[in-house]
């Protein structure tokens, strides 16, 4: 889609008006062009369409009109909320586009419609947040978000979205260690719950299965480097002429899991994040390897 009317862009933020304006179909004003007169009179024209349909079944009678201007004023409380959620998700995508170097490929429309329907019924800021840093990675590189990940963020209570993020602070990229063999509750030592786990689960962060492992074959002189939580660990081992396997069982994310992980590492907090990787460090010993922190 050409843009012929806004000039002077950086090119982050015309993709960014490229993709939003496949799913609005106009292109905007001091923002991103949103033509809000042409959609107030598309807005009127359809409401006024309904309107003298009902007035002419109820015969002008007072009653219809009551109920007329009672359900006009939830329609433009209704669009003029949607409108505020969609705004501000786009002012947030846009900063955090600013100095990102984005794809030539071109942003699906699909995606993006779904993306707007979903957007503009999010109001809760914390998800807007996460909302916006989806729009911008997937303005940055197409495909980086899939339609499920979109659902499920639509679907995210309060609750969930914080018991997530204890979880994220202390998980490698794939999943969360299992570090000792107490069980379901090891995980209560690190302020989760197994119940924590079925539930994320449940709504698909995580894959219900207790046979899945981290193992790595490591030679010796090589090294294998691990992120946890914000903190990316250096692991080898001193045995010549040897390959040992460093392996602990996890507890793993889903592919909606692992987006979100990736998109919200820098959120993650949990109150028990250093005693997780203090264990984790001397288990890994244990194990008979070495371990440094970066």
């Amino acid at each position: 889609m050409e843009i012929k009317n806004i000039t002077g862009l950086e090119k982050p933020l015309e993709k960014l008006v490229e993709t939003i304006s496949q799913g609005i179909g106009v292109v905007g004003n001091h923002l991103f062009g949103f033509d809000a007169a042409k959609a107030k009179r598309i807005g009127e024209a359809e409401a006024d369409v309904e309107r003298n349909k009902i007035i002419a079944k109820a015969e002008a009678q007072k009653e219809a009109l009551a109920i007329l201007d009672r359900a006009g004023k939830r329609f433009a409380l209704e669009q003029y909320n949607k409108q505020i959620n969609l705004e501000n998700i786009l002012v947030k995508a846009r900063d955090d586009l600013s100095g990102k170097s984005v794809s030539e490929e071109p942003v699906e429309k699909d995606w993006t419609m779904r993306f707007i329907d979903i957007a503009q019924n999010v109001s809760r800021e914390d998800l807007q947040d996460a909302l916006a840093k989806i729009l911008s990675g997937e303005v940055q590189k197409p495909g980086s978000f899939s339609y499920q990940t979109l659902e499920v963020i639509k679907y995210l209570s309060q609750r969930d979205l914080q018991r997530f993020l204890k979880f994220v602070a202390i998980s490698t990229d794939i999943g969360v260690m299992k570090l000792s063999s107490g069980g379901r509750e090891s995980l209560e030592k690190y302020n989760v719950t197994f119940n924590d786990y079925l539930d994320l689960s449940s709504i698909g962060l995580f894959n219900q299965s207790s046979m899945l492992s981290y193992a790595v074959d490591l030679p010796a002189l090589a090294s294998l480097q691990i992120r946890v939580g914000n903190t990316v660990f250096e692991i080898f081992h001193e045995q010549p002429e040897t390959t040992k396997k460093f392996d602990f069982g996890l507890y793993v994310f889903s592919a909606v899991g692992k987006e979100l992980r990736n998109l919200l590492i820098d959120k993650g907090e949990n109150e028990r994040a250093d005693q997780y990787k203090n264990d984790f460090v001397e288990q890994a010993k244990q194990k008979g390897f070495v371990i440094k922190s970066n």
